[in-house]
């Protein structure tokens, strides 16, 4: 009764949802900026709704502040060298200041004072871009110089010690720019009601950063001796020195002088160029080389401007262990297999070569893709082969590597088989082992429902004797009922209210048990009754077991139940007794 309440309230529910939707459905909500709406008992002042969207600028205020907050950290950090944490606090600045810039266009907002605190906010953001890569080329430009004092070379100190009084200038520059752009901003944020507090500071720091730099490059100059200055000169650094496959060398250098026509630099491996890089305004440059089709070993990096070439920097390519997978998948309908694989070392390998062999033979070189996959299809004519993929390529610093073999048999017009040499044959316990356990499960299951099999006369053995002992008794005259005068359930040890119907049961059962019925205590009463054959005694059985589930079950401690009980129990040792003495 309680389910079926608790199914129609839950349809009701659900009518009464289904029914809000549909009304609400008929009037939409949300409506596009360029069509007349009209008013609904959701939206009365759709008109203001819409003014307030297009002429407020409360949702501005925080990414303004947002904006001044991050220049004034950015500064900071630029200041005490901290070069990766002002490179993140810079990338979240930028995306904040796309935001701002985002929300202005969908507010229509290009014509107010507002745009030109996002214009002056761009600027701001480029200017701090350009201190931290000038930041870094300081770095940069201080292990140079540490690098050729270690070599002792002092022509090389001395120039890029002059090298130093470029990006002194730049860094004076870029000060002098921003110094305009934070006058600008702070006036605007005083007018809007933003804290310009940190734009303030970052002004300060950054001159702070202007007058170190200017100090350090004045020490520089101390101990400059004459130098040259006209006279081409390449420096150059790179970082690391050890590394493996994958892994990034970062670039770093200066050009000086003059060579009459301005050229490029070219990036040089064992002699060989690479690529070539474009310097900037005051001939410095950066780059990355990534570690890809580079044997392992020593190898010596250097860069040549013209006919100069910089001091060489030695680097160590080590080779990794590869790992090659590899499946065999036969085509539907055709003599042919698919070959799917992945080469990796540490991550997966981009864009090698990978050599298919087929019966010892190379079939097939095919290039891994950007994931270090690759997919090739070999047909096959009648037969039996051997396939197997191999990375072997000593131009990259990879060690070689073999995937598992696959043995493919082929009919010539399908692929019959194919089996990996990983596959070896199973031990035959192996498959015995699980078919046991799935034939046992059910004969154990239907066993102890007493659906099959003997009964246990184990577990009745004792209830049996002890009813021999009572039949012998009858017999004699000793005992005229099964519950005869001086019995009772003291007597016998009885403890609690259900102790007496089960062991009264129990003998019932052990009775029926010497007439031949396959009874056991597993088995439920109703199993028992549907045992025993159509007679007086199933019938007086019957009438036993439902005096003794109102008594075990139902809870009776009347002395009427127990009475009829007992009554029951006599009436089916009595239809016992005639049936043997029948027999």
């Amino acid at each position: 009764m309680k389910r079926y309440i608790f199914y129609l309230v839950y349809i009701l529910l659900c009518l009464l949802v289904a029914g809000l939707l549909i009304g609400n459905g008929m009037q939409p909500l949300v409506y596009p900026a360029e069509k007349s709406v009209r008013e609904t008992g959701y939206h009365m002042n759709i008109g203001d709704l819409r003014k307030q969207a297009f002429n407020s600028s409360t949702d501005l205020l925080p990414l303004m502040q947002e904006l001044l907050d991050f220049s004034g950290t950015i500064a900071v950090t630029l200041r005490k060298n901290d070069i990766e944490s002002a490179s993140s606090d810079l990338a979240r600045y930028t995306s904040r200041y796309h935001d701002l810039q985002n929300l202005i266009i969908r507010l229509d907002m290009n014509e107010s004072e507002i745009a030109r605190f996002s214009h002056d906010a761009g600027q701001q953001k480029d200017l701090l871009s350009q201190f931290v890569s000038t930041s870094e080329s300081l770095q940069s430009l201080e292990r140079l110089e540490i690098q050729y004092q270690d070599e002792e070379n002092p022509d090389s100190v001395t120039k890029v010690r002059l090298q130093g009084k470029a990006l002194k200038n730049r860094i004076q520059t870029l000060q002098n720019q921003y110094a305009d752009v934070t006058d600008s901003l702070s006036s605007q944020g005083n007018s809007l009601g933003v804290n310009t507090e940190p734009v303030v500071l970052s002004r300060a720091e950054l001159e702070r950063l202007t007058g170190t730099v200017a100090e350090r490059q004045n020490e520089r100059d101390r101990y400059t001796r004459f130098a040259d200055t006209v006279s081409p000169f390449v420096s150059f650094l790179a970082a690391p020195d050890n590394i493996t496959f994958m892994d990034k060398i970062e670039i770093y250098g200066f050009i000086s002088g003059s060579q009459g026509n301005p050229s490029p630099v070219f990036i040089t491996l064992d002699d060989v160029p690479l690529y070539e890089i474009i310097p900037d305004d005051i001939g410095e440059f950066r780059s990355t080389v990534i570690i890809h089709n580079i044997s392992a070993g020593d190898h010596i990096l250097a860069t040549r401007w013209g006919n100069v070439i910089s001091e060489p920097h030695q680097i160590v390519v080590t080779a990794m262990e590869t790992s090659l997978g590899l499946r065999v998948i036969p085509v539907k309908g055709m003599s042919a297999v698919n070959l799917t694989g992945i080469l990796t070392a540490r991550d997966p390998v981009p864009m090698v070569p990978v050599n298919i062999l087929v019966g010892g033979q190379v079939f097939d070189t095919v290039m891994t893709s950007g994931a270090g996959t690759f997919l090739v299809t070999v047909p096959l004519s009648e037969g039996i082969y051997g396939i197997y993929a191999r990375f072997d390529d000593p131009t990259y610093p990879l060690l070689s590597s073999d995937s598992e073999h696959y043995i493919v048999e082929s009919d010539g017009n399908s692929i019959i088989s194919v089996t990996s040499s990983k596959a070896g044959s199973f031990p035959p316990w192996i498959l015995v082992i699980p078919g046991l356990i799935l034939f046992a499960i059910p004969i154990l299951y239907f066993r102890r429902k007493g659906i099959m099999g003997k009964p246990d006369q184990n577990q009745v053995e004792n209830f049996v004797r002890s009813e021999d002992a009572r039949m012998e008794r009858n017999e004699t005259g000793t005992d005229d009922s099964m519950y005869g005068d001086g019995f009772t359930p003291a007597e016998e040890n009885l403890t609690g209210p259900e102790e007496l119907p089960r062991r009264m049961y129990l003998e019932v059962l052990s009775s029926l048990s010497r007439q031949g019925i396959q009874v056991s205590p597993v088995m439920t009463p109703r199993e028992i009754a549907g045992a025993i054959q159509k007679d007086a005694c199933r019938t007086r059985f019957t009438g036993f077991i439902n005096w003794y589930e109102r008594i075990r079950y139902g809870g009776c401690q009347d002395s009427r139940c127990t009475k009829g009980l007992i009554h029951a129990a006599d009436a089916v040792r009595e239809s016992c007794r005639e049936r043997r003495d029948e027999a």
